[in-house]
């Protein structure tokens, strides 16, 4: 059983059961469409953009995240597809007008590449939509990884992505200061980044 599995088991959610806030708002600015959503956890924002109309295709190396997401899809009456998958090694054979990592850290040796695979994902004219601690969150109890490589500045994706600069757009690119309320692992003073990457057409 891995960390994920261990700590899904232990909480009735660890995250809460509503979206992450940045995330649906960025959502709701775009008419429906598809979407995936690497490392989803326990399927609130998945599910909540299948209640929106999108059509959801989500994965979590997490077998207890998988099934409380389906349970909660079912609770809500909505569908999505979803399975049991390592980031690093799924293979998806379609792109999505929206990729959302939601708080998706990676260790320092596979960030790169992670954030690379998830641009793959994204069709012509779709959207990279990112929120992640930033390194000022380092120290703080609010949530995140404890390594500081782990955690994002204003340049990680920047730099992790060079190699597409014309090939996209930077439509939003910031570090923010918050107050967390996401359930019992995401609470109290955060700083995060928030990207918004779009694919040319």
């Amino acid at each position: 059983m891995n960390m994920w599995d261990e700590r899904y088991k232990a909480h009735d959610t660890v995250y809460g059961l509503k979206p992450n806030v940045f995330w649906a708002s960025m959502m709701a600015l775009r008419p429906a469409g598809s979407v995936c959503l690497p490392c989803d956890g326990e399927g609130r924002n998945g599910v909540w953009a299948a209640e929106q109309g999108w059509d959801v295709h989500a994965f979590d190396l997490s077998e207890t995240g998988v099934s409380k997401t389906q349970q909660l899809a079912r609770a809500r009456g909505v569908g999505l597809s979803v399975q049991v998958a390592d980031a690093m090694t799924v293979e998806l054979d379609r792109m999505f007008d929206v990729v959302g990592l939601v708080f998706a850290h990676m260790p320092p040796e596979l960030r790169a590449t992670f954030h690379r695979r998830a641009w793959s994902w994204v069709k012509p004219g779709g959207h990279l939509v990112v929120e992640g601690f930033h390194r000022d969150q380092l120290g703080r109890n609010s949530g995140g990884p404890k390594m500081l490589e782990m955690l994002f500045h204003e340049r990680t994706f920047v730099e992790d992505l060079v190699e597409i600069e014309d090939d996209a757009r930077l439509v939003w690119n910031a570090r923010c200061e918050q107050m967390l309320d996401e359930g019992p692992f995401h609470q109290g003073p955060a700083v995060t980044c928030q990207v918004v990457l779009q694919r040319r057409a």
